[in-house]
């Protein structure tokens, strides 16, 4: 018989592994995933550039690494965060993670005791809730507008309790496809820098996007040292690969390198070298550009269907790039009830979503995963079975 487990670990299944089964259900048009589309991931480039690597190197290739990652990989990710506009950035305030993540569960390692506050977007990526709630902290949340987070009620908030970490999505935000505006990314570093809690700025559909103009990062306008940005090659290369990066000020990274080195030591510096081997001989701006042209269509074809199907009691966000549309269904109508068995379509309900409201009559919708013929079938299927659902609601009221 195993000893007792540690009360801070749940042991309901995990709402990620509920994602993952939504997202591979056969003969259902998921909608589910978070997924990038496979079909564009540049696999022949990788696998020479490992040959190549593999070919050039010593044994050394295969042998334990540094904690931060390999070096010349860094150098390459801090340039490539320059040009987004945190000019400042330097290759020793860079540090490699299995994802982004990891770095969300570092972060939340480093400095969450049991109560501490954290502050989440209404909705918000389950991941990172997920990694927060391990650690159980006090959730307060700041509900999504169009132009990015309610920072009034951030601020009302901070105001009134201690909170030591703010996670933040703030380019084509998961759920919901918002971005965040100009005036608030640079009032959110404001107000980490006035009440002292760190900003996670967890970035990693900056690169996604179709139409509009590019916004510089929170951690752009830190002076303070109290934004983390964080990004990911999960969502222009390959989720498989597992390698994010994290941008903080050394004396954080001072600290994490000590938690990383208690957990996984270091990321596999054979893909860290195959990344760098492919980096130096493709062009990744290219290759971003690529998938753009892809998943804009998509988008364009997800919005087009949805109008033409839903009924005018629903409405959706419009994004300008990134994975996901945020459907709202009218209020008397929980998106989880229309999830039956034999429901044709898979999403993910609002409700696990919401921290704290646990708001329960909208859902996300992923397009970058899905043809655009499944696009519009999905979208015609999903619209009939809300149509459906919102009938026999009126019939039980009447």
């Amino acid at each position: 018989m195993l000893p007792q487990i540690s009360q801070r670990i749940s042991q309901d299944s995990s709402a990620m592994d509920e994602l993952l089964a939504l997202s591979n259900q056969q003969q259902v048009i998921s909608f589910a995933a978070g997924y990038p589309a496979k079909e564009l991931f540049p696999r022949e480039e990788l696998e020479k550039a490992f040959v190549h690597r593999s070919q050039a190197s010593d044994l050394n290739l295969y042998q334990y690494a540094s904690v931060e990652g390999y070096a010349p990989l860094r150098q390459k990710i801090a340039d490539f965060v320059r040009h987004t506009g945190v000019s400042d950035v330097t290759v020793d305030q860079l540090f490699l993670t299995q994802g982004a993540q990891q770095g969300i569960s570092l972060l939340a390692d480093l400095f969450l005791d049991i109560g501490d506050g954290v502050v989440v977007e209404g909705p918000s990526y389950i991941g990172a809730l997920q990694a927060f709630e391990s650690r159980q902290p006090t959730f307060y949340e700041m509900q999504m507008q169009n132009d990015g987070p309610d920072l009034d009620q951030l601020e009302a908030i901070v105001k009134k309790h201690p909170v030591k970490l703010v996670y933040t999505i703030p380019t084509f935000q998961n759920p919901t496809g918002v971005c965040m505006s100009l005036e608030k990314r640079q009032r959110m570093a404001q107000l980490a820098a006035q009440y002292n809690f760190l900003v996670i700025e967890d970035d990693p559909y900056r690169e996604l996007r179709y139409s509009g103009e590019s916004l510089p990062p929170i951690k752009s306008f830190d002076r303070s040292g109290n934004v983390v940005l964080l990004g990911s090659f999960s969502k222009i290369l390959s989720p498989a690969l597992r390698v994010g990066w994290m941008v903080a000020d050394q004396n954080i990274l001072a600290l994490v390198n000590g938690l990383r080195s208690a957990s996984d030591f270091q990321s596999s510096n054979v893909v860290l070298q195959m990344i760098d081997q492919y980096l130096e001989e493709n062009q990744l701006a290219e290759h971003i550009a690529e998938i753009c042209s892809v998943y804009s269509k998509r988008n364009t074809a997800m919005q087009e269907a949805l109008t033409r199907y839903l009924p005018q009691n629903c409405s959706f966000s419009k994004p300008e790039g990134g994975f996901f549309i945020w459907l709202t269904l009218p209020e008397n109508l929980t998106a989880k009830s229309l999830l039956t068995a034999d429901c044709p379509v898979s999403f993910i309900e609002s409700s696990q979503l919401y921290e704290t409201s646990r708001q329960a009559n909208q859902m996300r919708l992923n397009f970058t995963g899905v043809t655009e013929e499944e696009i519009d079938k999905g979208c015609r299927l999903l619209a009939q079975r809300i149509r459906n659902a919102s009938s026999e609601l009126c019939l039980k009221v009447g």
